[in-house]
C-alpha cells in the first residue's frame, strides 16, 4: 500500500479502495493524540505511539467505507499533532489502477469499459461525480442521427444520475440502433437488441461505486421450491407443525458480450440486489421489488475463439417469507419479471 505524510494530504481526493497509509512523525518517542473525523463525525481519538519514527495509520479505507457509501461523498479530517490534513474520500470497492481524480472525471460510475446491450422498454441510469450537462447522440437504421439532451434524475451537488433509457431516444418513423451518451469527457455507448428479448428476472444492484445498475437477463429462468417438514404426533394424529419454505430461483443472463461479461460479475460481489417489477410495460424500480440475496454463482471465461460468455446463478428472497403473492399479476408462477409465455 503506498503511504503519505500527513502533511501532504490536504485538498487530495481518494477512493475508499486506493486510500493509501498515512504517516505521522513522531521522532521523540512520545504518543500523540490522533483524530479521524468524517462529515463531522468523530470516528477515532486515540493516543498512539510511534515506530521507527512514525506513527502510520492503515486500512483507512476500511475505516471509512460504511461513512462513504451511505454519501457516496465524505469530508475526512485527520489532526495529530498541532497538523491538520482535510481531504475528500470518494466511495469505491474497486481498484482502478488510476488516481480517483483521473477516474472520475473521465468515466461513468461503472467498472463497464465498452459497449452495453439494451433494448426498447429497459431502463438505464448513469452516475457520475460533478454536475456537467450530459447529452446523447442517437443512431438510426437509414443512417441519420439526432442530439438529445438527457435530464438529471438524482444525485446531490458532489454526484449526479441521469435516465439514459433507450425510450427517450425514440424518433417517429425511425428505428433506434445505437446511442452514445457524453457528460464532460466520459462517453458510454448503447446498442439495441432488435429483437427485444423477454428478460427474466430483471434484476437491481448496488455496483462497487455505490449507485444503482440494472442487468436484464435473457436465458433460461427456473423455480425450485423446497419444504422443510417437521412434523410429531399430536392429539394421535400426525402433523406438520412447522413448514419452511425456501423458494430458490435460477437464472442465465444470456450471451454477453466481452466487456457486459466482465461487467456483469458486479451482480455477483453486490451487497445489495432487488428484483425489479415490470407493471404495465414500465420498470418499477428497487422500490417496488423484493430484495433477494444471490447464493450460488458460475462466472466462467474462456479465450477460446468459439466462446460466448454467459453466467448462470441462483437468488433466494432474502425476507423469511418465501410464499409471495404478485397481486398485480393473477395466476403468475414466478415474479413480474415473467412475460405471458412463463404462464
Amino acid at each position: 500500500m503506498d503511504q503519505i505524510s500527513l502533511s501532504s494530504l490536504s485538498g487530495h481526493i481518494y477512493f475508499t479502495s486506493g486510500m493509501p497509509d498515512v504517516r505521522i512523525p513522531g521522532t521523540d518517542g512520545t504518543s500523540q493524540q490522533v483524530t479521524v473525523t468524517c462529515d463531522g463525525q468523530q470516528l477515532l481519538q486515540e493516543p498512539l505511539w510511534p515506530v521507527s519514527g512514525y506513527i502510520t495509520l492503515t486500512a483507512l479505507g476500511e475505516l471509512l467505507e460504511p461513512y462513504a457509501r451511505k454519501s457516496l461523498v465524505c469530508s475526512v479530517t485527520i489532526a495529530s499533532g498541532g497538523t491538520t490534513a482535510a481531504f475528500t474520500v470518494l466511495y469505491a470497492m474497486a481498484d482502478v489502477g488510476v488516481s480517483a481524480e483521473e477516474f472520475y472525471g473521465s468515466h461513468f460510475l461503472s467498472i463497464l469499459m465498452g459497449t452495453k446491450v439494451t433494448a426498447a422498454g429497459r431502463r438505464e441510469l448513469l452516475w457520475y461525480y460533478g454536475t456537467q450537462a450530459a447529452s446523447a447522440t442517437a443512431e438510426y437504421a437509414d443512417g441519420s442521427t439526432a442530439a438529445f439532451e438527457v435530464t438529471a434524475v438524482g444525485g446531490s451537488t458532489a454526484y449526479t444520475c441521469i435516465d439514459v433509457s433507450p425510450d427517450n431516444f425514440v424518433t417517429a418513423q425511425k428505428t433506434l440502433v445505437a446511442y452514445t451518451v457524453t457528460a464532460g469527457t466520459r462517453s458510454q455507448r448503447f446498442e439495441m437488441d432488435l429483437t427485444v428479448p423477454d428478460c427474466a428476472p430483471i434484476l437491481e444492484f448496488y455496483n462497487s461505486f455505490g449507485v444503482w445498475e440494472y442487468i436484464y437477463c435473457t436465458g433460461t429462468h427456473q423455480v425450485a421450491p423446497d419444504y422443510k417438514r417437521s412434523s410429531a404426533r399430536i392429539n394421535g394424529m400426525l402433523r406438520n407443525y412447522r413448514i419452511e419454505e425456501t423458494r430458490t430461483f435460477k437464472a442465465d443472463t444470456g450471451i454477453l458480450n466481452t466487456a457486459m461479461a466482465n461487467w456483469a460479475e458486479e451482480l455477483f460481489r453486490s451487497p445489495e440486489v432487488y428484483v425489479v417489477n415490470v407493471i404495465n410495460g414500465s420498470v418499477v424500480s428497487a422500490d417496488g421489488g423484493k430484495e433477494v440475496t444471490v447464493t450460488d454463482s458460475k462466472s466462467e471465461r474462456s479465450n477460446a475463439d468459439d466462446h460466448l460468455p454467459r453466467f448462470t446463478f441462483s437468488y433466494q428472497y432474502a425476507q423469511r417469507i418465501h410464499n409471495v403473492l404478485q397481486m398485480n399479476r393473477v395466476g403468475r408462477i414466478f415474479d413480474n419479471t415473467f412475460d405471458h409465455t412463463f404462464n
